[in-house]
């Protein structure tokens, strides 16, 4: 089991900074842990007065295999830190154990305690705790589909960071994301792990998912997914040659067969990076989605309270 430090005065928020459009939460602590970086994450509100309940707030994940990369530099998460604030969303860059710090599930713990941060501290960064979405590419589009089929699952939330608070998402929007860990294909040549003989997804699972099958499954968000599933937009490319665009296939057939609510965007020729065009039109295609669902405060909790009126 990890050793987490106790909840210390610095995963408080830190100073707001005031920038062109948004304000700044830099560098924020979720859970200073021992023997690892401390998690962090960056928060970006649109400036003005909130809405009466808040913001809507977009937690990103970035991808890199789950092995490289962090969302500050990701060119996803800074295109998204300027887009989102701009419609009139927050947006949070959360950060992640890499699979050679930590196997599976480090990583979705540590997002699901990124969420519960934002959800534990939402009066004091103005953030509407019942409209969450997660966004994220490849690895990052991952986690964004775990966090949206996890929720109300309290023995996958781990023990990092502030505790109580869910971590469920109301929406998700994923861009290539693996959702079949036994089913995925070695590394390819244009990908800069061919040339190492390495699989960063072996990494991820502590060996290949066939030596690992129990938790090649859990690892996979097909085996998560219910009725209570978050909606779910996802975007794929039918040339990608890292996360062949079948995963996605089978996750909105999964969804679909379990009575959720999922979207599909398939995109011509498309690989596993999009062009820039490409990437302003699926962000486009992602806000609209997110305005969609997440129009009014905790749709499902009405919906649910509407069926018991009636039942009564």
């Amino acid at each position: 089991m990890t050793q987490v430090l106790p909840v210390l005065p610095q995963t408080a928020p830190p100073d707001p900074e005031p920038a062109a459009g948004r304000v700044l939460y830099r560098d924020a602590v979720v859970a200073p842990l021992l023997g690892y970086r401390p998690l962090l994450l960056d928060l970006a509100v649109p400036a003005g007065p909130p809405p009466p309940t808040g913001w809507p707030v977009v937690v990103f994940v970035h991808g890199g295999a789950f092995a490289v990369g962090s969302p500050k530099h990701a060119p996803l998460g800074r295109y998204l830190a300027q887009r989102l604030p701009a419609a009139g969303f927050a947006v949070s860059l959360v950060h992640f154990r890499h699979s050679r710090e930590a196997v599976y599930p480090a990583q979705l713990h540590d997002v699901k305690a990124a969420v519960r941060w934002l959800r534990h501290h939402h009066t004091t960064l103005a953030l509407d705790p019942d409209r969450f979405a997660a966004w994220g590419h490849a690895a990052g589009g991952h986690l964004a589909v775990m966090l949206a089929v996890t929720g109300g699952r309290p023995e996958l939330e781990g023990d990092i960071g502030v505790l109580g608070p869910d971590s469920g998402v109301q929406a998700a929007v994923a861009w290539s994301p693996p959702s079949d860990f036994t089913r995925l294909p070695p590394p390819p040549p244009s990908s800069p792990f061919h040339a190492t003989g390495e699989d960063p997804h072996a990494w991820l699972l502590g060996g290949a998912p066939a030596q690992h099958p129990a938790l090649a499954a859990a690892a996979s968000p097909l085996t998560h997914v219910s009725e209570s599933a978050a909606p779910l937009l996802v975007v794929h490319g039918t040339a990608d040659d890292v996360v062949p665009i079948t995963q996605s296939e089978t996750l909105v057939a999964t969804y679909w067969q379990a009575g959720a609510d999922a979207e599909f965007r398939w995109l011509e020729d498309a690989g596993h990076v999009y062009g820039l065009g490409t990437r302003e039109t699926m962000t486009t295609a992602g806000i609209d989605f997110l305005r969609e669902q997440l129009g009014a405060p905790n749709p499902r909790i009405r919906s649910a309270e509407r069926h018991s009126a009636v039942q009564n």
